[in-house]
């Protein structure tokens, strides 16, 4: 799963459109491609094995080609997303024309790339009730008008207006811009937003201020093509005009190299091609750009495929510059790289879970007790995933960030509370009532509520079976959950496995909550949930916090207030106890977090090394070399 910014657990957007979750795993889903064991919090300057250290005298100007994941398509550039393209790969294109005030992830580091970004560090005050953003001056559009803060003033009166509409994917009801009271405007080149209460700087600045952009007004605050621009969007019922008007030309994708809204940018590169048939997207360097990292080449072409195979053919062909090889064709990696490819595996700052359907009537009362979620843990051999069916491009995942080197992953998490046992789990079963039948399957011999029966809602002699719902079409996958469901039948759990196309899981899954689950675990293959979407820090709240949309239903009081103080309370120990609390409860079952590319990157390209862990590609850096 992968949208820029999730759909918020503390979101109350009763009867909104829940998100395409399909996208957010989709393309790995099919492709499994990989990461394996990138220091995320490296500096950004080093050059790790399989880098791409320059050799050679760099040239100017050239064109570069970029493959998409099979199924991603480059399809909206209104930089404020509609539901069906909440994704990380129309965002990073959007990115590359409109920045964002603060640019989420920098070459092999997580958090903010404050150098590329369009504000300096942000400065909280009055009890961190109020934060002031100083633009960088200098900037300006490509029409050669001045970014000032009237542009980030012009875009908090679309996003108000594009969620009151019910068009902005990203709005959740409590954020932005329901937390902001206020904004004040000091001169052309600061602004300070008034909270409605204290929030963490950590949190606000990852989660809040990432989302925001300055958009140019001078050219887009008109209400249609042959209309004046003005002010329009000054009052609420001019602000949806425009918002309408705007989504409406985003939503004409045959005119997206000739419409002149696209032309006024200012990020480094410039729409100058689009094919919306095929999606072949071309961007041409802003000859104008005024900011840092200029891009040094004069176009990049993005193409997307329908099938692994067309993305192999490319590159094989010597059409992609920078694709990647599937998780199927591992073994062939030599060959590749006699063709003139350098292999690097990309690793994201995301994590891998299963749900649990904790609002199923048949197998809630079940996944409900705290003893069996940790039983089931035990059963997850992450290691032995890691090492055989993925071949070591993943990272072990022990909660909702995963154990890798990042100042956002707590430390607790870098290490498994509850590793491969099958003795820990037989222990765990049989110490709350469950004893194996003749069948091998064990059923509750003591019902009740004590610290020591099998809990509430489980009767006697009721058999200790769970179905799980997994996402067809990945090998990998399949593999892992066929090895759950065998070590799970030897610890006496039968764990019923139900194979179906990602989109019907989506049409399943994805109406739980608010609606009873129909499963008792459900599986989506590659990544679960990402950070890098303009939400950088992985407090849980999105997957279960109160209200959310995709944890299954969880709900625990005590998780609401770690969650809550995780946004709220000043540092990183707040989050970090919130993180951990998660893990040990074993919010959803942990599954490996695999690598999401195994790029393979003509060796004359440079400057694309380190990667940004977000899966934002960065094509200003990039470089070829004689």
């Amino acid at each position: 799963m992968t949208f820029r910014r999730q759909i918020k657990a503390s979101s109350s957007r009763t009867g909104a459109a829940r998100p395409p979750r399909a996208k957010r795993g989709r393309a790995r889903a099919l492709v499994l491609v990989a990461v394996a064991g990138m220091a995320l919090a490296a500096c950004a300057g080093s050059t790790p094995a399989g880098s791409t250290a320059p050799s050679g005298k760099a040239e100017k100007g050239g064109t570069a080609s970029l493959a998409m994941a099979t199924g991603d398509t480059f399809s909206w550039i209104f930089p404020l997303e509609n539901q069906s393209n909440y994704e990380p790969y129309d965002l990073w294109v959007e990115n590359e024309m409109w920045r964002p005030l603060y640019y989420p992830g920098a070459p092999g580091k997580t958090g903010i790339d404050y150098g590329i970004s369009l504000a300096s560090k942000p400065v909280f005050s009055n009890n961190n009730t109020a934060v002031t953003v100083t633009m960088k001056k200098g900037y300006t559009w490509s029409d050669g008008t001045p970014v000032t803060n009237a542009d980030v003033q012009f875009y908090f009166q679309l996003e108000a207006a594009g969620a009151k509409l019910g068009k902005y994917a990203p709005y959740v009801s409590g954020e932005l811009p329901d937390d902001v009271t206020s904004v004040t405007y000091s001169g052309k080149y600061q602004f300070t937003m008034h909270l409605n209460r204290s929030y963490n700087p950590v949190w606000f600045t990852g989660n809040q201020l990432t989302w925001i952009y300055a958009l140019p007004k001078q050219a887009w605050d008109k209400t249609c093509a042959t209309c004046t621009v003005g002010n329009a969007a000054a009052t609420p019922a001019g602000a949806k005009q425009v918002y309408n008007f705007l989504y409406a030309q985003s939503s004409q994708l045959s005119t997206y190299a000739s419409n002149p809204l696209w032309k006024t940018v200012d990020g480094p590169w410039v729409i100058s091609g689009f094919d919306p048939t095929t999606y072949k997207t071309v961007l041409a360097a802003n000859k104008k750009y005024t900011g840092p990292d200029k891009a040094h080449l004069s176009n990049l072409v993005i193409y997307s495929f329908n099938s692994d195979t067309a993305e192999v053919n490319a590159v094989r062909s010597g059409q992609v510059d920078f694709g990647w090889l599937p998780f199927s064709a591992v073994a062939a990696v030599k060959t590749y790289e006699a063709m003139g490819y350098t292999f690097k595996p990309w690793q994201a700052f995301y994590n891998e879970d299963v749900e649990f359907g904790y609002t199923s009537p048949q197998w809630g009362p079940l996944v409900r007790q705290l003893y069996l979620r940790q039983a089931l843990q035990h059963l997850v051999n992450e290691q032995l995933y890691i090492r055989t069916v993925l071949h070591g491009y993943a990272v072990p995942d022990y909660g909702i960030a995963p154990a890798v080197n990042s100042p956002y992953t707590a430390p607790a998490l870098m290490h498994d509370p509850y590793p491969y046992s099958l003795s820990a789990a037989k222990a765990l079963l049989s110490s709350h009532g469950w004893v194996k039948s003749s069948s091998g399957v064990d059923v509750c011999q003591r019902p009740g509520t004590a610290s020591n029966d099998c809990g509430a809602g489980i009767t006697k002699g009721e058999p200790l079976s769970i179905m799980l719902m997994y996402s067809t079409g990945t090998p990998a996958w399949l593999s892992q959950v066929e090895a759950f469901a065998t070590a799970a039948k030897s610890a006496g759990v039968n764990i019923t496995l139900d194979g179906q196309t990602v989109n019907t899981m989506y049409s399943i899954a994805g109406v739980c909550p608010p609606g009873p689950c129909k499963w008792g675990m459900a599986g989506y293959a590659s990544f679960m949930w990402d950070f890098g979407q303009n939400t950088l820090v992985p407090s849980g709240g999105e997957q279960f916090g109160k209200g959310n949309y995709w944890g299954g239903g969880y709900s625990s009081p005590t998780a609401d207030a770690l969650i809550q103080a995780a946004h709220t309370q000043s540092g990183k120990q707040a989050l970090y106890r919130d993180e951990t609390y998660l893990s040990r409860q074993v919010a959803s079952l942990w599954f490996p977090l695999p690598d999401q590319y195994l790029l393979l990157v003509k060796n004359n390209l440079k400057g694309w090394d380190p990667l940004n862990p977000y899966l934002f590609p960065m094509p200003s850096r990039w470089y070829f070399v004689k």
